[in-house]
């Protein structure tokens, strides 16, 4: 029982970051940032690149430049969609599915290939002393609470305030003279760089980079979002909740399936099916349709 709460308390500490980013850009600007993939991907690679580049560097070192590498390539990604959507007046999925495509390109030719092992190499994840079974929880644990902290402080900011209401009327700020570029090409840049973040911590934990590794992560993130609105319903507009609740409630039932026998191959399906009920019950409930929120988040 206790492995299993620390198996859970491990897994939200490694997506947090990428649940919180989509909540960002997904929940609070109400795009269809499927770009998000990419910036996990690349936030992985730098991240993994860093690691092997600086091996001979202080470890605690090392870590800081590989999380502050992958936060910027993350947010590559997310300046690179938004600019295409925002500037060539295009719509934002149909800039995130180009995006897509033009750093499946530059992945694989950074990471000059299609994998990378970090076995053999120091783990900075390890950097301070944990539990044999878990020893990158201790770090994951600290890096979960720096990016909580920081993550109130900026639900506190009037950049926050501004992305959700740019999400509920794209008009608002035109209607007033003032362009929603900057606010939705920096929120973009910053989901998108935790994205990157998490792509780093998962591939560290996991000792390699895969060119794929970002696959099914917008719907992970879709359903942890939708879990964590469920669970708190009256919910403020903006809160850090909404991300970690949903994070923990989505490892909690996947582990739940795997103590029941569940084979884990099927967890897709299970959780598109369950983003279809809890979008049905819950809109139908409240009365609310899907019109100008792409992603019901």
């Amino acid at each position: 029982m206790i492995n299993t709460i620390l198996i859970i308390l491990e897994q939200t500490a490694l997506f947090l970051p990428l649940v919180l980013g989509s909540y960002i850009s997904m929940s609070l600007l109400k795009l269809p940032d499927l770009s998000i993939e990419s910036a996990y991907v690349f936030g992985a690679i730098l991240g993994a690149q860093t690691i092997v580049g600086f091996k001979m560097a202080p470890i605690g070192l090392t870590l800081i430049l590989a999380c502050v590498a992958s936060l910027v390539g993350g947010a590559l990604v997310g300046l690179t969609s938004s600019v295409i959507s925002r500037v060539g007046q295009i719509p934002h999925l149909l800039a995130s599915i180009i995006t897509f495509g033009i750093f499946h390109g530059i992945n694989q030719f950074v990471l000059q290939g299609s994998y990378l092992s970090l076995t053999g190499l120091r783990n900075p994840l390890e950097l301070l002393p944990s539990l044999a079974q878990h020893p990158e929880l201790i770090m994951l644990a600290i890096i979960s609470l720096l990016l909580v902290a920081s993550a109130l402080t900026f639900f506190y900011t009037q950049l926050s305030y501004a992305c959700a209401i740019v999400g509920n009327n794209a008009e608002f700020f035109r209607n007033y003279g003032i362009s929603t570029n900057f606010i939705v090409i920096v929120g973009v840049m910053l989901g998108n760089a935790l994205a990157g973040l998490s792509g780093y911590l998962f591939a560290q934990s996991n000792n390699f980079v895969e060119i794929t590794i970002g696959y099914g992560k917008v719907l992970l993130c879709i359903t942890a979002l939708i879990l964590g609105k469920a669970l708190i319903a009256r919910a403020k507009p903006i809160t850090i909740a909404v991300p970690l609740l949903g994070t923990s409630a989505y490892f909690v039932l996947q582990q739940l399936l795997l103590k029941g026998g569940f084979n884990l191959k099927y967890f897709t399906a299970v959780q598109a099916l369950l983003v279809l009920i809890f979008i049905i019950v819950l809109y139908r409930a409240q009365g609310r349709s899907l019109r100008g929120d792409q992603l019901g988040v």
